[in-house]
């Protein structure tokens, strides 16, 4: 293997997919749904010698896991808040296959009917199909759009996910609206002056009013969201709430702790601000965290000190 140009142009063949375990084929233990972070970049970089560019942020700002985007290696891991892969999307230049049916760059509609040929479920998604049973979805621009003469769609991208994910509908509580929450003011490692964690779900719920609820990647067996008050909760079996973001995407609000406000500034004043509080600030990727008090701060994207902190997190 030389030292220039793509790692993987000399890999014999290309990823193929195993059904809610992940991809074999390219490094020698492959990349498996529930590897931790630190042993895929391992196993890569023993298979191929260099990384290239890694692109690390938060898939939303209500992600407590990191994404790490390996650009030359076309491959795209998501993972939880213990650094556990728990879904993967994978694209060229690594070549994907199914059964032996190349996936990857194939026309969208070539690669539907043969799989329909093999026996296949398949559902439509908004931007491709998903194969519930196989674990996998395939992702293609204008694949499902008939407007687009003349345009052959391409599968783009194939996403790797351990349960199906349309298995898992979202649904809306039934709960009497109520005024939006838009002043969140911190309790040292409970949570806030509404929502502590340890509540009971259906006790915040009727507080609350309606929620979209639906079933997290990871970290709990429930979670609801309330837009309007910029929070995204996590329940256990109990439904007790084992975590708490406050984040407002389409909405405005605050996130106050002794005076500072937390949400949508710079990380650097935030932190210079706190620090002027008395509050003490761990220093982490894409985030920070007051441990004496109980919560973090997180970062979407790269680690720029001018990067605004977009959510506010406490956790059981």
């Amino acid at each position: 293997m030389t030292d220039e140009g793509d790692p993987y142009e000399e890999m014999p063949y290309g990823w193929e997919i195993r059904p809610f375990d992940g991809l074999v084929g390219l490094i020698p233990d492959g990349i498996r749904l529930g590897d931790h972070r630190k042993v895929i970049a391992d196993r890569l970089v023993d298979a191929i010698g260099e990384l290239g560019e890694v692109r690390t942020s938060r898939q939303t700002s209500s992600s407590t896991g990191l994404c790490d985007h390996y650009v030359d290696g076309g491959l795209v891991c998501f993972f939880d808040d213990e650094e556990r892969l728990v879904y993967l999307e994978v694209f060229d230049p690594a070549p994907v296959f199914y059964q032996g049916l190349p996936l990857t760059g194939t026309p969208y509609r070539a690669v539907v009917t043969a799989l329909e040929a093999m026996n296949v479920r398949l559902i439509e998604i908004a931007s491709g199909v998903e194969a519930p049973d196989a674990g996998f979805n395939l992702i293609a621009p204008y694949g499902a759009d008939e407007d687009h003469p003349g345009r052959v769609a391409r599968v783009d991208r194939v996403g790797l996910f351990r349960s199906s994910i349309v298995a898992e509908p979202v649904t809306f509580s039934e709960a009497d609206p109520v005024e939006p929450i838009t002043e969140h003011r911190l309790v040292p490692g409970e949570g806030t002056e509404t929502v502590r964690l340890g509540q009971d779900r259906h006790t915040l719920g009727a507080r609350l009013g309606p929620a979209m609820q639906s079933r997290p990647e990871y970290g709990g067996a429930s979670e609801d969201r309330y837009h309007d008050h910029g929070l995204n909760l996590t329940f256990d079996g109990d439904d007790r709430l084992t975590k708490l973001v406050i984040t407002y995407t389409g909405a405005t609000g605050t996130a106050r702790f002794r005076g500072v406000q937390l949400l949508d500034r710079p990380y650097a004043e935030v932190v210079a601000d706190l620090e002027a509080a008395g509050v003490r600030i761990e220093h982490g990727e894409l985030a920070g965290r007051a441990p004496e008090h109980g919560f973090s701060l997180l970062l979407h994207g790269h680690g720029n000190p001018a990067m605004p902190v977009v959510a506010v997190v406490f956790t059981r």
